[in-house]
């Protein structure tokens, strides 16, 4: 399945201990999580940013943040992770729901 995560990074969370997180996690296979691809991962100016990724189960979507929240706790000033469809993919279906739910 495909899920997409919004975070907002701790500005107070200082740069240099997250950069020693991140090559700490990524150098020793930690993230990505096993059963877990990154699509992608970027950030703003503003701190803020999106993941897009593939998982199957809800514990490889729960180890994808659990690895940098016990590594630098307080990084993340907010996630929000939801199942994500591509629009093309969801067209028809979206489609036919709406013509059931608006039938006479």
């Amino acid at each position: 399945m495909l899920f997409l995560t919004y975070c907002e990074v701790n500005e107070s969370s200082p740069m240099q201990e997250r950069m020693q997180v991140a090559k700490k996690l990524t150098t020793s296979g930690l993230f990505p999580p096993k059963g877990v691809k990154i699509l992608r991962w970027d950030m703003t100016a503003d701190n803020w940013g999106i993941m897009l990724f593939e998982a199957d189960t809800a514990m490889e979507v729960s180890m994808t943040l659990a690895s940098w929240r016990t590594a630098c706790p307080g990084m993340f000033k907010i996630t929000k992770t939801v199942p994500a469809i591509p629009i093309s993919e969801g067209m028809e279906a979206w489609e036919a729901g709406m013509k059931a739910v608006l039938a006479p």
